[in-house]
């Protein structure tokens, strides 16, 4: 690991935990919405198979507290940014010896990253636009988000294969 790399890694590993907290536990949290039956409110790009269907029916299950899913989506730029140099940090320091598995990482990091981008821009524009739908537009976030996480689900793949590799 370069210098550099021991300075951001920590650094953004930080800035990666001050945005969940700041999405996912503060009281403007959408997990905070209250839900019939009790259960915690789930965004729609966490869900690995969504529907447009499913998209606009958390839109409608929001309400009036629907504002928290934008200030969670501009927040998840920050997070987009410091999880995709962690993931970059991480498959370099774990994949040194081996340069093919430390660059088909950083695709697959980067790719997440894009694709996370590009899905938050979508989900935004739905947002701004509801409760006017569009379904092409729905369905294409929708298949953005899986293939966001068949990424993520990559990378670590790697990072497996990388250990398994480097202990034979």
């Amino acid at each position: 690991m370069t210098w550099l790399q021991t300075i951001a890694a920590p650094v953004f590993a930080i800035g990666m935990g001050i945005f969940y907290f700041l999405m996912d536990m503060t009281p403007r949290s959408p997990r905070r919405i209250p839900t019939k039956g009790g259960t915690s409110f789930q965004m729609p790009d966490m869900r690995l198979r969504s529907t447009p269907d499913a998209l606009y029916h958390t839109f409608a299950l929001a309400g009036k507290e629907r504002p928290r899913m934008r200030r969670y989506w501009l927040l998840d730029f920050g997070f987009i940014t410091c999880f995709w140099v962690v993931m970059i940090a991480i498959g370099q320091n774990v994949a040194q010896a081996n340069a093919t598995f430390a660059v088909l990482m950083a695709i697959a990091a980067t790719a997440r990253a894009l694709l996370d981008v590009a899905e938050n821009i979508l989900l935004l524009t739905l947002y701004r636009a509801y409760p006017k739908q569009n379904i092409k537009l729905a369905g294409i976030a929708c298949i953005v988000t899986s293939t966001k996480f068949g990424f993520l689900f990559l990378w670590a793949a790697f990072l497996l294969i990388t250990f398994i590799v480097s202990r034979i």
